[in-house]
């Protein structure tokens, strides 16, 4: 069986070689995502949608430190986390964010995100709250 943090490592190995397939499948059919602060994508063709647009970037994406709390079959992920790349005009970026992640481990042990929120505390500054 797979430990939450192996999970991890597998999703970021799955969005750094830019595979939706590979992606999706950490994802629970009913996931919600934070694209940013204020908009989310609900389910997996949304979340779809948001990771081919990101793959269209050149990103790159890695965990600078984690931490996992878990109850039965709940885990709360907290990490801070980089994303380097190149925008479509050309120019570079780095955006380190604090991320809250919430998985759930089903019958057969496999760890699958129930939300992925990679802003983490940013949210608390939604308009909307």
């Amino acid at each position: 069986m797979n430990t939450l943090n192996d999970v991890v490592k597998k999703l970021d190995d799955a969005v750094n070689n830019k595979s939706i397939a590979g992606v999706l499948d950490f994802y629970e059919d009913d996931a919600l995502l934070v694209m940013e602060p204020g908009r989310v994508a609900k389910g997996k063709e949304e979340i779809r949608d948001f990771f081919q647009f990101i793959f269209g970037l050149d990103v790159k994406a890695k965990q600078i430190a984690t931490n996992i709390l878990e109850v039965d079959d709940i885990a709360l992920f907290t990490s801070r986390w980089v994303a380097e790349g190149t925008l479509p005009d050309g120019n570079s970026f780095t955006n380190e964010n604090v991320a809250t992640s919430v998985f759930r481990k089903s019958q057969d042990g496999r760890w699958s995100l129930l939300i992925d929120n990679s802003f983490g505390p940013e949210v608390l500054n939604e308009e909307d709250t």
